[in-house]
């Protein structure tokens, strides 16, 4: 049998959440998972309401689907935590940091997939706040579920569910390596087993592993195979039928463009790639397009990403975000993601290859890195 690598964790996570705020520079920040489930538009804008004392007030998206607010008070009063569940986003706040899970956003909504995967998402997260032991799941640990097309299996998950049919789905642990074939049906029971699984293997190990991969012995029934899983990009921008999907600029969800989402829909689902689907939104294009959202393939801004930068983190030697703003109608052609960090920690960059933009002091120093990186990358 292959050997597996075990983890050298020393500790617990610190991914923040309601009820672990984490501490920065510029205050408390409270992550707050969606389950891969739509979130109203409503339930956004009582989220601006806690920051909108704030200088810059805004509503982070994350690189897993979740809700992120920064710059809150440090400690977190309770009224802000009793806000933040009277939006209905906390389903179980025992549960809160567990609720990691991606899914195929287009699922059910008219694209090609396998399978319409919206009843596996909400019963695998329904089973996992029903379960108290799965609430001492990491907060880095992921959950998967692809309609067969390929575009959120590839997100480093711990455990997936990856539909083959209408009827059958594959349930993968830690990998491509280790998977199983059941009917659709059962799917989300053998998902939720393997997570009670981790949890029972990482004590009688004594680790601290956040990951499946970090155990070090594989998990689930024998009788697994290797499988090839499918493969595609994230959703264009633009109409989706009677759908849209719109990308958010630097992730950042602010009072204008939610109340541009407030004229076009009533939910939008929050995907893993700092966009949104928003449900019944194609005709409103123009509109959210007015607000600054993105809904042109060719726009820069799908390409750019930045860390918080300062004033939000201390270690960082430059405003990334301003930076970014003057960066984006001076960029140049290219294919590849464009990532400006303020410090070498690199916090936030893309999956696979990306232009590295490091602590640049003005936008044509940025320019001249990106240039000669774009220049060393090319074939």
């Amino acid at each position: 049998m292959t050997s597996l690598p075990q983890s050298s964790r020393t500790g617990a996570d610190a991914c923040p959440g309601v009820a672990r705020p984490f501490g920065a520079a510029d205050g408390a920040i409270v992550r707050v998972r969606t389950g891969a489930r739509p979130v109203t538009v409503s339930a956004l804008r009582d989220l601006l309401d806690i920051v909108a004392g704030q200088s810059d007030p805004q509503i982070q998206l994350t690189s897993r689907g979740a809700l992120q607010l920064r710059g809150l008070p440090d400690p977190l009063p309770a009224g802000v935590r009793t806000a933040i569940a009277a939006t209905g986003l906390v389903p179980s706040a025992s549960h809160e940091l567990a609720r990691n899970i991606v899914a195929s956003p287009l699922s059910g909504l008219g694209e090609p997939g396998l399978a319409d995967v919206r009843g596996l998402v909400a019963a695998l997260d329904a089973g996992l706040c029903d379960d108290p032991a799965l609430a001492g799941l990491p907060g880095r640990f992921l959950l998967a579920v692809d309609d067969g097309r390929g575009d959120v299996v590839g997100s480093g998950f711990d455990i997936a569910i990856v539909a083959t049919g209408p009827d059958f789905a594959a349930v993968l642990a830690g990998g491509p390596h280790r998977g199983w074939a059941v009917p659709v049906e059962q799917a989300v029971g053998v998902a939720l087993d393997l997570a009670r699984e981790f949890l029972a293997t990482r004590e009688r190990l004594g680790s601290t592993a956040w990951h499946v991969r970090e155990l070090g012995v594989p998990l689930g029934a024998p009788g697994a195979v290797a499988l090839s899983l499918p493969t595609s990009p994230p959703p264009s921008v633009g109409r989706h039928g009677d759908h849209a999907v719109v990308a958010v600029p630097l992730g950042l969800l602010t009072p204008a463009r939610v109340a541009a989402l407030a004229d076009v829909t009533d939910e939008v689902i929050v995907t893993p790639w700092r966009s949104l689907v928003v449900l019944s939104g194609a005709g409103g294009l123009s509109r959210l397009a007015s607000a600054g959202l993105v809904i042109d393939p060719s726009d820069p801004w799908l390409r750019l990403h930045a860390c918080t930068g300062l004033p939000g983190c201390a270690r960082s030697a430059i405003d990334t975000r301003r930076l970014a703003h003057e960066l984006a109608p001076r960029m140049p052609l290219g294919s590849l993601p464009v990532h400006v960090s303020g410090c070498e920690r690199r916090c936030g960059t893309p999956r696979g290859a990306f232009v590295d933009v490091l602590a640049p002091s003005s936008v044509p120093e940025a320019l001249s890195a990106l240039e000669a990186s774009e220049a060393a990358l090319s074939p």
